[in-house]
């Protein structure tokens, strides 16, 4: 039923039931009694007010837009549908709503305003913060989640630099010296994780005086051939940037009879489920993405509470480390 046809069944004005159900008594009121009947009634159809256009009509809202340049982002298993999830969740409980947005020609363009009023939005795996022109003009609260946010807003990402002296820490711990770093080479991957990671791998081999095996920053191949170039360097465990290159791994290196962990050692980011149906299960430094969706959506919050809060400010969040059967001492030479 719409409104309107609960305010025929019950005989009063659409504004009254609009009222009521908004829950007004500024220069207004009704009988008990009527009120009673008046939510029964709402109750009973099972209708639900649109937040949207609801937006639209009042001065305030609490509708919250997540704005996704791809739409599978929250079909896959991931950090950032972990923190959607999380995120979800809470804004009920603090009386916010909330929708999604699909932009999916924004990836290295501007995000857009919503065509409707909004209390903030939150916008989830930012590259480059002038992709955010749009909102920042628009001076709309927003925080972004695993990625770059501009002057205005705020951010929170998972610790990719602390996440990869963790993996390090642990194959290192192991015995192995000579670690490669997989990281699946592709142009125009600009995330803060992938040139982090990079960052930590370099960080960590200079500090402990370990040789650098990853392939070169300026040329790209197929997997298949930078595995077989970090094998022919004689490498002893390889950590790989996520999940999907980690599988290919294990295909590769059982193709060519290399034993995991007994001659390879393996570690991946991204724990997602199945890691742990591999042969052999992987290692895997788990992105907080549950801990990073708790974060945003308290910062969204305290945004709207007072605009002047966390602008420009960025938190990083570290991960864990899962340990299961792909990494072993090193081999002896």
């Amino acid at each position: 039923m719409t409104l309107k046809e609960i305010a025929e069944e019950l005989k009063v004005s659409p504004s009254t039931v609009s009222r009521v159900l908004n829950g007004r008594s500024k220069n207004f009121s009704v009988k008990p009694e009527l009120r009673k009947r008046i939510l029964e009634q709402i109750e009973a159809s099972g209708y639900r007010p649109n937040r949207v256009f609801s937006s639209l009509r009042n001065k305030e809202n609490s509708q919250i837009s997540f704005l996704f340049y791809d739409r599978n982002l929250l079909r896959q298993t991931n950090p950032v549908s972990d923190a959607v999830d999380v995120i979800s969740r809470e804004l009920p409980k603090l009386n916010y709503t909330f929708n999604f947005i699909p932009c999916e020609s924004v990836r290295n363009l501007y995000y857009p305003v919503p065509e409707w009023k909004v209390a903030g939005l939150i916008v989830p795996d930012v590259i480059y913060p002038r992709q955010l022109r749009n909102i920042e003009e628009a001076g709309i609260p927003y925080v972004v989640v695993n990625g770059i946010c501009g002057k205005s807003g705020s951010a929170v990402m998972s610790d990719e630099a602390a996440n990869m002296r963790l993996v390090m820490e642990h194959l290192h711990a192991l015995g192995h010296r000579r670690i490669g770093y997989l990281d699946g080479f592709v142009p125009g991957n600009h995330h803060h994780s992938y040139n982090d990671r990079k960052r930590g791998y370099a960080e960590f081999c200079e500090e402990y005086g370990l040789e650098e095996f990853q392939s070169e920053p300026w040329k790209y191949s197929p997997v298949e051939a930078q595995f077989d170039e970090l094998l022919k360097q004689k490498i002893t465990a390889v950590v790989c940037y996520n999940d999907e290159l980690a599988r290919q791994v294990l295909y590769y290196a059982w193709r060519r009879g290399v034993e995991i962990p007994r001659r390879l050692s393996v570690v991946t980011f991204n724990n997602v489920p199945s890691q742990s149906f591999a042969i052999p299960p992987l290692d895997a430094l788990a992105v907080p993405g549950a801990e990073m969706g708790a974060a945003a959506a308290r910062m969204i919050v305290g945004k709207l509470e007072n605009p002047d809060e966390y602008l420009g400010y960025s938190i990083r969040i570290p991960g864990r480390l899962v340990r299961r059967e792909s990494a072993a001492p090193a081999p002896s030479a």
